[in-house]
């Protein structure tokens, strides 16, 4: 394969390295960490392999499936966290596999997949019928043609608003009740990529632990049974099985139930005062619920950036969550009883189904002791009493034995696990990650570990500046801010713009950009906020731009080329303090003990990512530049960053970056093609 020339491939040493690795691994039933740095080709690797075991052309009979008489039958199951990368496996990489083993006669028939996606991806006939029906002529309009045709994926249909959207799409408890059940566009998609046929079954995280939480409680799963698991992006996955495995609480969703509930009409002798007594009660312990928890919250030393505030559930707390569980149980009860004229149907099973994951949620905070929780912003209820517009009003909780969980799931079962991502190890150490997910749980024999370094020559083509200047970072220090804006632009104007400056803290991403626009730089200026990803493009296409970012920037953006030349990183990238971390923090017999086996690991994984963003192909060049002073020579960090990231040379002055980059670009490089911001 890496020899094939013909479809744009050249031969990479350790993509077939890895690939054979991976092989071996699927063969002996065994879980792998394989690291694949940039520009390994880590998909291929691990798709080439799957497709030999799936189709038997690898130690056929060998493998020990989940119904080993089925054998080689079963799909490949693929998980990754971003639907980017799950429709570029679907719709490229399977496909150009498949073309070139076909070519050279290792399959007869071509490689098959089914890119899975939950339920409110997809059209629901009935629900579509329903919300035409009492639309506006506008939105009739819209949705008219997806009454008639084929159509089920949403994904597929240009013009649908998100409101349109959670109007038609099937409902995540869609069952043999619905009259449809069974004959719809959607029942018919689901029987047809739940055949036995596909290759491979692609989807994400959450779909993923969704089916193996399912199998755990011998619910019907959500794939077919499988012969091996590859999950991609794994540096993501243990945020997702947190996801899935926590409960959550939101003072939104308990005011929207209660105003839904209040406004339904019952049918005929069906009383509402009864309803509308334990609706009331829900409301009144909902609210004094969250005025406990915040009144825990510590009013000061909180961090600015902060997204998780530690709160705690004393024993009034605790009392009262068990009875707005009560509460919540005895309106579903009542509601069970009850019913409501046809086009308020969807509505009334949401607010019925909404009671019973509330009250679920609430009886896992009941065993509060078994959680790690905390506060988090939320939107605003609007039946909120206006006196507490300050609270925090999403409660969250994680189990605190979530690795045993995960192995319990998902690691005991005798198929093989690939977990790959371009970031896994710290400093050549999978330790960390195999702590936190469970996996260390697992015997020696089963495991093996895989790391790549990425093929492109950093030695040659970057250059690290690390600053000896900027004082020791401190956001709430003016001294440091003026000198951190003060490189950024000697930085900048060194790379004539082709910049994007990495910040970890939005408020210091907000005070340099005041500093900075004050300047008016001669490039053009833009902002990567939360989310407003079409910054990016904006970006690629300025020409001589500079891009302040945090967030999504640190990992999984691809801007190869000249555009992105520079790559400022001001604080080395140290997780935020949350109550996760403290928890964590208390299974180590010390400070010292956490900081060298979780904080150090955890920032090197998340630097390296970052890093990475700036080589993106064999001919990238460019300067990743570190303005943390625990990084510079005297830092007592700078051994452990210089470890973790590509072996390339270093920097200490302006004018070696000048020069580097007069070396490096050509003419057409500082011709000034940039828009003015």
């Amino acid at each position: 394969m890496s020899r094939d020339t013909q479809h744009g491939f050249s031969p990479r040493e350790k993509q077939i390295e890895l690939a054979g690795e991976i092989l071996d691994a699927l063969c002996g039933i065994g879980i792998q960490l394989a690291e694949a740095e940039v520009g390994i080709g880590k998909t291929l690797a691990y798709l080439l392999p799957a497709a030999l075991i799936r189709r038997g052309r690898a130690n056929s009979g060998k493998i020990n499936t989940m119904s080993p008489q089925n054998g080689c039958q079963q799909p490949v199951v693929i998980a990754t966290s971003s639907i980017a990368l799950q429709r570029a496996i679907e719709q490229e990489y399977i496909p150009t596999l498949s073309e070139i083993l076909m070519k050279h006669k290792i399959i007869s028939t071509p490689l098959t997949s089914a890119l899975r996606k939950g339920k409110g991806n997809y059209l629901c006939e009935r629900r579509l019928l329903n919300f035409v029906a009492h639309a506006n002529r506008q939105t009739k309009t819209i949705a008219a043609p997806l009454l008639s045709g084929r159509t089920v994926d949403l994904a597929s249909v240009k013009g649908l608003t998100p409101y349109i959207k959670r109007n038609i799409c099937v409902d995540k408890h869609c069952g043999k009740s619905c009259p449809k059940f069974g004959q719809c566009r959607y029942m018919r998609h689901l029987a047809e990529v739940r055949r036995g046929g596909y290759d491979f079954q692609v989807c994400n995280h959450n779909y993923l632990l969704a089916d193996i939480i399912h199998r755990s409680k011998n619910v019907n799963p959500l794939l077919p049974d499988y012969q091996a698991v590859i999950i991609d992006e794994a540096h993501k996955f243990l945020d997702a099985a947190r996801g899935m495995y926590g409960a959550s609480i939101l003072l939104t969703e308990l005011y929207r139930v209660v105003k839904d509930v209040r406004g339904f009409t019952f049918g005929p002798g069906q009383s509402t005062a009864g309803v509308t007594r334990e609706a009331e009660r829900i409301l009144s312990k909902a609210g004094l619920l969250f005025q406990y928890l915040n009144d825990e919250v510590p009013e000061t030393g909180e961090d600015e950036d902060a997204q998780r505030y530690p709160t705690k559930i004393r024993q009034r707390t605790a009392a009262l969550i068990s009875a707005l569980k009560e509460n919540i149980d005895a309106l579903a009860v009542m509601l069970e009883a009850r019913s409501v004229a046809e086009r308020f149907a969807d509505q009334f099973n949401d607010a019925k189904r909404s009671l019973g994951r509330i009250g679920e949620s609430l009886g896992a905070f009941t065993k509060h002791e078994c959680l790690v929780y905390w506060l988090e912003e939320g939107e605003y209820p609007a039946l909120i009493p206006e006196k507490a517009d300050y609270l925090l009003n999403t409660l969250q909780g994680i189990p605190k034995n979530l690795g045993g969980l995960l192995h319990r799931d998902l690691w005991s079962m005798r198929v093989p696990i690939i977990l790959t991502s371009g970031t896994l190890s710290a400093a050549g150490s999978f330790d960390h990650i195999k702590k936190k997910t469970g996996i260390g749980l697992v015997p020696g024999r089963r495991l093996s570990e895989a790391s790549k370094p990425s093929p492109f020559n950093h030695k040659e083509n970057a250059l690290l500046y690390i600053s000896e200047g900027v004082p020791f970072p401190n956001n709430k220090d003016a001294d440091y801010i003026a000198a951190l804006a003060a490189e950024i632009e000697r930085l900048v104007n060194a790379s004539h713009g082709h910049a994007a400056v990495l910040f970890t803290s939005y408020r210091a991403m907000d005070m340099v950009w005041e500093k900075i626009t004050a300047r008016r730089l001669p490039y053009p200026l833009l902002r990567l906020d939360r989310g407003g990803a079409a910054v990016i493009e904006q970006f690629s296409n300025s020409g001589n731009g500079v891009l302040f970012a945090s967030g999504a920037m640190w990992e999984g953006i691809d801007i190869p080329g000249d555009i992105l030349s520079m790559l400022i990183i001001p604080r080395l990238p140290f997780a935020v303090p949350d109550p996760v971390s403290e928890w964590e923090k208390s299974l180590y017999s010390g400070m010292d003990e956490y900081k060298a086996k979780v904080i150090v690991p955890e920032m090197l994984v998340k630097l390296k990512q970052g890093f990475g963003r700036l080589i993106r192909t064999e001919t990238d060049t460019g300067i990743v530049a570190i303005l943390d002073s625990r990084a510079s020579s005297r830092g007592a960090y700078r051994l452990r960053v210089l470890a973790a990231l590509p072996e390339c040379g270093v920097a200490t002055n302006i004018p070696e970056v000048k020069k580097f980059i007069q070396y490096k670009k050509t003419p057409a490089y500082f011709l000034d093609s940039g828009l003015r911001s």
